[in-house]
This record gives C-alpha cells, structure tokens and sequence, in this order.
C-alpha cells in the first residue's frame, strides 16, 4: 500500500511541475488568482498548537451545506480545539471567512504540498465533504494519527468510479466512516471498496436559507430564473427565455418580473448579449443589469440580469415561481432546491438532476420538465402548488461520531 502511494505522489507531483505554466497564465485572471496563488505556488503553511478537526469542502455550496455541522461542533469543543476548514475556490474561502469566523480558514494545498503543509499540524479528526477523495490529505491525515469521515457522501455516476475501481479501493482502505445520502450511494461505496457505510441523508436539508437584506415587494409578480449555466456555445438563459416569451402577457406592466440569476458570473457579458438581442426580435426592452441600478430599482423593470453573488434567498423571499437552472442540459446535474423550497415558492426545474436527487427526495410540489415541455408547464403556472420542505435530518450523529472516536484517542 505504501508503494502505491509513493508512486501516486511522484505521480501527480509531476502534473503539477507540468501544469505550472498553464496554472501561472490562469492565474492571472480575477476568478482564479487568489486560489491557484494558494493551491499551486505559495500555500499557507500553518503555525497552530491546537488540536484540529480539519474539515474540508469544495466550494461555495459545499461551504454554505457545513454550517450546521460546524456550529454544533463549535459547541463541542474544549479549550484547546481548533476548526480548520480548506476549500478550493475563491468563492468558497470568502464565503467560509464570513460565515465561519471562529474557524482558521485557507486554501487546500495541492496534493504534493501535503506532506510538507500538514507536518505542524495535531490532527483529532479530517474530515471530507461529498465527492472530494483526495488521497494525500487522507493518508497524511491517518499518518497523524486522525479518524477520517466522508461526510454527505454521494456518487453521481457509478460508471465513472468504476473505471478508476484500482484507485478507490486504495482510497477507502484510509476512510474510517463513510455519511452518504442514498442506498444507493452505499451500495456504490461498498462495491467500489468503502468498509463502514451509514445511509444518513443529504445535510443540505438541515440548512436554513437566510435572508440577509429584505426588499419592498413590487405590485407585479417575481419570477427567478436562477442558477442558471452554459454547456458549449448553448446558454440556459435563452432556452428558458425563448419558453417564457411564448406564455407571457404582451401587456408588461401585468408582466411578472424576470430575474436571471446565472450560476458563473464571469459569463455576464455573453448573456446580456444573447438575452438582449432575443427580446429586441420581440420588440421588448434591453435587460436592466443590477449592478448598474441597484437591485431594489432593478425589481421594478421587466427584465433583470443580477449580477452579484451570494443573493439569491433575498430574491426567492419575494419570489413567486422559480426556474431551477443547471438542470436543461446534459450534464451539469442540477442545483439546490431547497432553498426555493424553504421560502414556498412555486419550483420548476429541468430533469437532468443527478447532482440532486437525494435533495429533491426532501421536497414536494416541484415539476420536473424537459425543456421543450416548459412552455406547457408555465401556462398552467397558477395551478401550481408551492413547494415545500419534507424531510429534515439531524446532524448529532455525526457530531458523536467524530468527538466519540476523537476521546479515545
């Protein structure tokens, strides 16, 4: 075993020495040059005497999903316990900071820093969230003499695991305890090599979505178009405009309001391109940017592109019907339904969900549709329920799982 990951570590330590140049030009732009700094060249090397939990997330989702988890273990901790949180993305480490403020926060090392960046380190517990099998951070970890958990635990294509079946088998010879969503995911985990497998649930359900301004609610309806994503040179935000502009009144002052929310900012030009030429052909007025009225003004014109972050549960709470994007194009896997759920919305959301199932399962009154059938689906949008929250599970047993074993030690 040892040998395996020997050759594993020379292995992706030379990916990395390849992939500096294209790592150091990506660098350069707005969404990557905090992270890749961080990741690939200069990590944070830390200097702490406290015994840690490390717990670690991919990204903005992945951050907001552990908050249940790292407040009720805050609580736990004695005197001398630490949380360290590590992400990948720049949204993730901003949004960990924030909501996170007693926990040391910073970017996960790539994998051939590991054994140099965890060596200051006093580890009781690490603990991965969802599909991040990192092999050096768990290896190290169990080095250390740590307990490792994949918390949230999902595959969302067996097919894919399956072919790299050598690897994970290796993999969960170092994972203590396994928290998945689904019997199914078990069932993929034990065949893939995993020992310890606990169906538990999806801890997004235990999230409760705040609001963090309130907006005057406008006398037209809201409709949110969110989380909205592009697969090659195909935008969601057309096709589900093109549905909408087929259904909608031709009078716009008793036309809803039409925010899009998409889900990478960096595409914000493209998409008022594509969106404003579409509503020109309609002879209908050009998209009002949020950025460039405020999105309280915003909420008052017919069409809306918001371009912000971190907004969406202030929209969904003034929403009447929302359009789950990520969902209309093979792929993607969809997004979070939850939210919208929380706050009684009526949901729509496309059927490539797979990223989501476990989600969706938690929730009733929503409507699944191809994105050929969404123009049915909107003329009969009164008729619709709202939707709402079914299943909520509590987070106490992994909470035990990780202090009980941590005691012992």
């Amino acid at each position: 075993m040892y040998l395996f990951v020997f050759c594993y570590y020379v292995l992706v330590s030379l990916v990395h020495l390849c992939a500096l140049p294209i790592l150091f030009l990506l660098s350069f732009k707005s969404k990557y040059e905090e992270s890749l700094k961080r990741r690939f060249f200069i990590p944070e090397f830390l200097e702490e005497g406290a015994d840690i939990y490390w717990i670690h997330a991919c990204s903005f989702g992945e951050i907001k999903a552990l908050e249940p988890v790292v407040e009720a273990l805050e609580k736990a901790l004695k005197d001398n316990e630490k949380i360290l949180l590590t992400t990948i993305t720049q949204t993730g480490f901003t949004l960990a900071q924030e909501n996170y403020p007693k926990c040391i926060v910073c970017y996960l090392p790539f994998e051939s820093f590991i054994p140099f960046w965890i060596q200051n380190l006093s580890l009781k517990a690490f603990v991965l969230f969802e599909a991040e099998l990192w092999l050096m951070p768990v290896f190290y970890a169990k080095k250390k003499g740590a307990k490792t958990f994949l918390i949230n635990a999902r595959i969302s294509s067996f097919e894919k695991y399956q072919k790299g079946k050598f690897f994970y088998k290796r993999f969960f010879c170092y994972i203590d305890k396994i928290f998945c969503q689904k019997r199914g995911d078990k069932r993929n985990f034990e065949a893939l090599g995993a020992k310890d497998v606990e169906v538990y649930g999806n801890l997004k359900l235990c999230v409760n979505p705040q609001v963090t301004q309130e907006y005057p609610i406008p006398n037209q309806k809201i409709w949110v178009i969110a989380s909205t994503h592009q697969k090659d040179s195909t935008l969601e935000e057309v096709l589900i405009l093109k549905s909408l502009l087929k259904v909608l009144p031709k009078d716009l002052e008793s036309c809803p309001r039409i925010l899009f929310v998409p889900r990478h900012l960096e595409r914000i030009g493209g998409i008022q391109k594509a969106l404003d030429a579409l509503l020109k052909s309609h002879n209908l007025p050009n998209l009002v940017v949020s950025s460039k009225v405020g999105i309280e003004k915003s909420l008052h014109f017919p069409f809306v592109l918001i371009d912000k972050m971190g907004v969406l549960n202030n929209l969904y709470a003034l929403a009447e019907l929302v359009i789950l994007g990520g969902s209309f194009l093979k792929g993607i896997g969809g997004h979070n339904p939850i939210e919208p759920a929380f706050f009684g919305v009526k949901l729509i959301s496309g059927p490539y969900i797979f990223h989501q199932r476990a989600l969706f399962d938690g929730i009733q009154n929503y409507v699944l549709c191809d994105i050929s059938q969404l123009e049915n689906v909107l003329l009969y949008v009164d008729c619709l329920y709202p939707s709402c929250i079914i299943k909520k599970i509590k987070i106490s047993r992994i909470i035990q799982a990780l202090r009980g074993v941590s005691e012992k030690a």
